[in-house]
Parts: C-alpha cells; sequence; structure tokens
C-alpha cells in the first residue's frame, strides 16, 4: 500500500479530517439543551429508520398524547398507532412504556434526577431499559445533558470505518469506546453532527461522491484498501 495521509493512525488522521468537515459542512456550534426525556423517546424513534419517518412518528405521537402524563397513561397499542410511520412501532411502543413506567415511581416524568451523576452511570442505568441502547443513550448525554460524549449512528459508523478510524469490521458499540476516546472533547458534538452530514450528502452507502468527498486524502475505501 502507499504511503500518504491515508496511512496516517487514526490519532494522527482524527484532527485534520475533523477540521476538513468542518470546512466543508460548517463547525457547529452547541445549540440550548433539548429536554432529555424528548431526546430519549426521540432517540428511540429514530431506532432502523430514517429521520423523516422518526420526526414524523414524534410529532404524531405529541399530538395525540400532550404531555408526558398522558402518554404514560395510554394503552401500548395505542402508542403503536400514534408512532406506525416511524416502523417497528409494537417494539418502539414497548420500550417508550417502559421509560414512562420506570419513571413513574418518582416526582414528575424528567429525567432531571439523572444530571448529578457521572455520564458513565447516566449511561448504565438509561441502557438498563429495555430497548434501549447505547446510541439512545448518550444522545440524551449530547444533547440533553450537554455532555462531551461521541454518539455513533450508522452514518457515522461508515464514515469511520471508510476513512480508517476505526476497523472495519468494528461494532457499533466498540466504536462508541474507539471514538469516545478518539475525538476531543471539544470537537465531539461538531464531530457527530458532520460526520452524519457527510454520510448523508456524500459518504452515501450506495455509490459515494467520492471525487467531491472534503476528506478523499484520508480514506481507504477510496483507494480500494477497505477491507
Amino acid at each position: 500500500m502507499s504511503v500518504g495521509p491515508h496511512t496516517l493512525r487514526p490519532e494522527r488522521k482524527i484532527a485534520p479530517v475533523l477540521e476538513a468537515l468542518d470546512e466543508r459542512y460548517g463547525g457547529k456550534k452547541r445549540r440550548d439543551r433539548a429536554e432529555p426525556l424528548a431526546v430519549l423517546i426521540r432517540g428511540v424513534l429514530s431506532q432502523n429508520t430514517s429521520d423523516v419517518n422518526s420526526g414524523r412518528a414524534y410529532d404524531s405521537l405529541r399530538e395525540k398524547f400532550a404531555t408526558w402524563e398522558d402518554l404514560a397513561g395510554a394503552a401500548p397499542k395505542d402508542i403503536a398507532g400514534a408512532i406506525r410511520s416511524g416502523g417497528l412501532a409494537d417494539q418502539k411502543a414497548a420500550t417508550i412504556k417502559c421509560i414512562l413506567d420506570w419513571l413513574s415511581s418518582r416526582d414528575g416524568y424528567s429525567l432531571d434526577f439523572l444530571r448529578q451523576l457521572d455520564s458513565e452511570e447516566v449511561e448504565a442505568r438509561l441502557t438498563a431499559i429495555k430497548g434501549v441502547g447505547v446510541k439512545t443513550a448518550r444522545l440524551v448525554l449530547l444533547f440533553g445533558f450537554g455532555r462531551p460524549v461521541f454518539v455513533v449512528d450508522t452514518h457515522v459508523l461508515r464514515v469511520s470505518k471508510r476513512l480508517g478510524l476505526i476497523p472495519a469490521r468494528c461494532t457499533r458499540e466498540k466504536a462508541h469506546v474507539l471514538l469516545d476516546d478518539l475525538v476531543p472533547d471539544e470537537r465531539k458534538y461538531s464531530g457527530h453532527l458532520n460526520m452524519i452530514e457527510h454520510g448523508r450528502r456524500t459518504c452515501l452507502a450506495r455509490s459515494p461522491d467520492c471525487p467531491g468527498c472534503p476528506v478523499r486524502r484520508w480514506c481507504l475505501y477510496v483507494r480500494g484498501t477497505f477491507e
């Protein structure tokens, strides 16, 4: 294999890659934090579907159930009916019920009691809920609590593998660990969002726009060395 930027080790490659993505898609500044419980429910609805479909499902859910109390008192079949557009409706409805049942013994439907805990403990408590994975828990940490954690979705996983930032056969669970260590805290928010945007606009699963890619010089996939 020829020597070049694409052969750099991940810890040498990550900084220029993130800078190039910032230049192409803009450095993302952290916005006001979203309501953590809303982030958690949105995260559940985003599993195995597109952003458009999950957004439509969330809007339908909140239109039918205006408050968390209303949602907590709903039957699973009614929740499933409201989120049908997001796919896996019965499974996701069951997870939403588990979340709200978990919170029902507390003073109100809120995740604010988790703020006092460190990120590892928050992640452990959330992933103990059936149907809540690491990605969903970390979305709450990043967007709800403003914590410096790196979140790996389908786009981030694909982009990171093609760039050689993580092994080609790396699982999403392992990718969370590796990329959280690799990406500096101050770059985690923008890096996450820009990798997603890059995966949607340029580094598509099929027919990626390699000639127009801003990070192609660091990419293994474009050189045929991706395995």
